[in-house]
């Protein structure tokens, strides 16, 4: 059977299944490989929670710390100092927003081939052929 999943990258490769028995494979491989997911965005989102408040925590002691006068000054020189931190929420922010539309993706090939999968079903029960 072709392998559905690169070995070194992970990625979901392209193929035609030949049978009823490799679409019900990749049925099973999408279905597992969702379901892993949602562990991996638990994580991006924790991470994306923890650079959200250290940003948050950096900002706000920066704006009490500023010796400027004007409310504004002192924010804009709080923005300024925290840029690091808020890049690194940027990134944690992409990161999750890119794996949810991965499984979004996966989410959508699954239901696909489920959809495949009934067909070729309902072709080979009409034939005469069963399982």
């Amino acid at each position: 059977m072709t392998e559905l999943v690169h070995g070194t990258t992970g990625e979901v490769i392209e193929y035609q299944p030949v049978s009823p028995l490799e679409v019900e494979y990749i049925i099973r491989e999408l279905g597992d490989r969702i379901e892993r997911s949602v562990k991996i965005l638990d994580q991006l989102q924790r991470a994306r929670y923890d650079a959200e408040t250290e940003y948050s925590k950096a900002f706000e002691q920066a704006k009490l710390t500023s010796k400027r006068e004007m409310y504004s000054d002192r924010r804009s020189e709080a923005k300024i100092a925290c840029l690091p931190l808020e890049r690194e929420v940027n990134e944690a922010k992409a990161k999750l927003h890119h794996a949810e539309r991965l499984q979004e993706a996966l989410g959508r090939k699954l239901s696909g081939y489920q959809t495949i999968k009934k067909g070729l079903e309902a072709a080979y029960g009409a034939g005469g052929v069963s399982r």
